[in-house]
């Protein structure tokens, strides 16, 4: 069989491309189309190692696990491990996904669909148009609501002598931090603090009513977003805070939390930014 090896880089690439694409797409992950195109071009050459004898090893389970995980890693970058992992598993899950289609086109095409060590591209362009449609819509209808489900977290926080218990979203984007401490912020309806029985009124809208009450507790949390440059948000520091996720419950200390005026959500009544989790 005569391979022609530009054709060969090019069916890779074009796969490999999509993998890392469909991968940022599940996990979030904010990454250039150049830093995807580079990984993809490394993982094309990659694959001409199999046809020579001295790199085999390279092809082992072990080789191959070893260098998905540097191509993850140098697509993504993640500053955690946990992070890593998820983008790593992902990537993974959509390497089957692809892997899957292609082995089903050849069953319900009778084996019309070549199947050998260099597929035509032919071939390659139909296995992913069918997995992107069959991607999109798993995303929508399963994985879209399972991964919102996921970030829903349970919190109950102390301040004086009043407990306060919420459902919580955790928020990608929510990278709110006090500015002269640095602790991470937690967005939460200024509803939720009004009058608790004999427990004074948090909520006050009045910023020296409230320094009266808790003092130097108090924080001013500047923040940018549409349509509000330069915002500032009345903080507080809490004398407790724990989040629940299932039966397990997390103590976190060092947090404040931004009182927000206006309501975040029917279903939750505050955000949680990603260092919280």
């Amino acid at each position: 069989m005569i391979i022609y090896a530009d054709v060969y880089i090019l069916e890779n690439l074009v796969v490999n491309y999509f993998i890392f694409l469909i991968t940022a797409y599940i996990t979030r992950t904010n990454v250039s189309s150049f830093k995807i195109l580079f990984t993809s071009i490394l993982a094309s050459l990659y694959s001409l190692l199999q046809f020579y004898p001295p790199m085999q090893f390279l092809y082992s389970i072990f080789g191959k696990i070893i260098v998905s995980v540097i191509f993850v890693y140098l697509t993504f970058w993640p500053k955690k491990f946990f992070i890593f992992l998820r983008q790593l598993l992902s990537f993974y899950l959509v390497t089957i996904m692809f892997g899957g289609m292609v082995f089903f086109l050849y069953y319900i095409t009778k084996n019309s669909f070549v199947i050998d060590v260099q597929v035509k591209l032919k071939n390659v362009l139909i296995a992913l148009g069918c997995s992107l449609i069959v991607f999109k819509l798993s995303y929508e209808l399963i994985l879209k609501r399972m991964y919102k489900e996921s970030l829903i977290r349970y919190i109950k926080f102390k301040i004086n002598d009043a407990e306060y218990n919420c459902i919580a979203y955790v928020d990608t984007g929510n990278n709110l931090k006090e500015p002269f401490s640095g602790r991470p912020v937690v967005i939460v309806e200024r509803n939720l603090l009004r009058e608790k029985g004999n427990q004074a009124d948090i909520s006050a809208r009045n910023l020296e009513e409230l320094q009266k009450l808790l003092g130097n507790r108090i924080v001013l949390i500047p923040y940018n977003s549409i349509g509000q440059e330069h915002g500032v948000l009345i903080g507080v520091i809490p004398d407790e805070f724990y989040i629940s996720e299932n039966r397990n419950t997390w103590t976190k200390r060092d947090v404040a939390i931004a009182l927000y005026d206006k309501k975040i959500s029917n279903r939750y009544s505050a955000l949680l930014g990603p260092d919280l989790i």
